[in-house]
Order: C-alpha cells, then structure tokens, then sequence
C-alpha cells in the first residue's frame, strides 16, 4: 500500500512539474512581457509598454517590439523613450547556468524625447535621478522578499544605432529640434560574475540617457549662439540704420 502511495505521489509530482514547464515554455513570451514591463516600471517610476515579445529558445533568438517608457509628469511628449526594435541573441548552452550570458543584444532605432523646463529641470534628469533611487536599497529590500537563486545575466554586447533625439527646450527652441543619436556600444555588461535584471536594464538605459543628454545640450548650446549671434547682429543692425 505505502509503495502504491509513494508512487502515485511521485507521479503527481512529475505530472506536476511537466505542467509547469508546459506552461512556461507555452507562455514564455507574454511572462517575458509581463516581467519587462512590472520591473520596468518600478525602477523609472513611470509606465514602461511593451507591444509584444517572440522568443526561440532552440536558436537563442529573441525580440522585443514597441517597447516605450512614459514620460514622467508635468511634460508633453506621450514617451521619453521608444526601442521599436531590440534583437536578443542567448548563449543556449548557458541557460541552464548562472550568469546566463546573452551574446548580443541589438536596438536599432531608437528615439529619445528630451524636454527640459524654463526652471532647467529636464526628464532625463528626473527618468536618471528615478533610476538611482532604484539601486542599491531597492535591491536589498527585493533580496529580503526572494526566495531561491537570482537570477544574473551577463550581456556580452549592446549596440544602440540610427537612434534620434527630439529635444524641446521652453525658450530657447521655438519647436522640437530633431538631431541624429551617436552610436552607442556597450561591453561585458555584469561582467564574470552577471549582474540582476533590474541592475542591467539600469546600466543600460542610464547609458542611453547620458548620450541623449549630452546630445541634446550640445544642441541647445549651438542654437543658443546662434540666437546670441542673432540678437547681437540684430543690434548692430539697428544702430548702423541710425
């Protein structure tokens, strides 16, 4: 009797567990989805969309379409950021392992909406100011709350291209002022040992919105001179009619 028990129990247990990895393999690509968009969210304090994910674990491919991270409070643009398009490629042999090591990652197109107030005050200031008030503390207080192995993941390379910047600056552009973004790599992100996935997607949009900061101030600083230069010619102008 207590070896039928054991057995059916044991049997169970399998039934169990295969419906798990069913389920997760079945629904891989919206539990993916899911988890972008909830730590998204949390870690720049701000709705995080993505339209939809398409992931081949046999080949180590994936995508993420429309992903877009809402633009903090109290300015215009819908988004402060768009990646319409980011190719993933994973070390299959590594998914079993820890770091899982991603080989490249590719986010072409990417679009970053710089805003900043009469006050100096712009949204990239406040997206980065959100995703370090996110870091270490957050992570400990994640740490208290999870059970079992964290996950760590190492991305050997990152690419950014044919990226733009929409900068809008109150009184100094009369409209949105659009400017090419540099191309921007990144390499051995978490390095050795791999790093969370709340501590990547940190890493990697705090890059991108270094580059469109500084993208977007060298463009105010030109068109700030050239309406110097205006201004002053305007005045010499003036005073030669005279």
């Amino acid at each position: 009797m207590k070896k039928k028990i054991i057995i059916f129990i044991a049997l169970a247990f399998i039934l169990a567990l295969t419906g798990t990895i069913v389920y997760v393999l079945t629904n891989l690509d919206s539990i993916v989805k899911a988890a972008i968009e909830k730590y998204g969210s949390e870690a720049t304090k701000t709705a995080v969309h993505v339209s939809s994910v398409k992931i081949k674990l046999g080949s180590g491919e994936g995508s993420v379409l429309g992903l877009a991270v809402s633009n903090p409070s109290g300015f215009s643009s819908p988004s402060i950021m768009t990646l319409d398009n980011i190719s993933v490629r994973i070390a299959v042999n590594s998914i079993t392992s820890l770091p899982v090591v991603i080989d490249n990652i590719l986010i072409s197109g990417p679009e970053v909406f710089y805003e900043m107030k009469e006050d100096g005050t712009s949204n990239v200031d406040i997206l980065k100011k959100n995703l370090a008030s996110s870091g270490p503390a957050h992570k400990e207080q994640q740490k208290k709350s999870t059970k079992g192995k964290e996950i760590r993941l190492r991305i050997k390379k990152l690419v950014f291209e044919k990226g733009k910047v929409h900068v809008r600056v109150t009184k100094l552009l009369d409209k949105p002022y659009t400017v090419e973004l540099p191309r921007l790599e990144l390499a051995d992100i978490g390095k050795q040992d791999g790093a969370t996935p709340d501590e990547l997607g940190r890493a990697v949009t705090s890059a991108l919105m270094e580059e469109a900061s500084k993208t977007a101030k060298d463009v105010a600083r030109s068109q700030g001179k050239q309406m110097l230069q205006k201004g002053a010619q305007d005045l010499i102008n003036k005073y030669l009619r005279k």
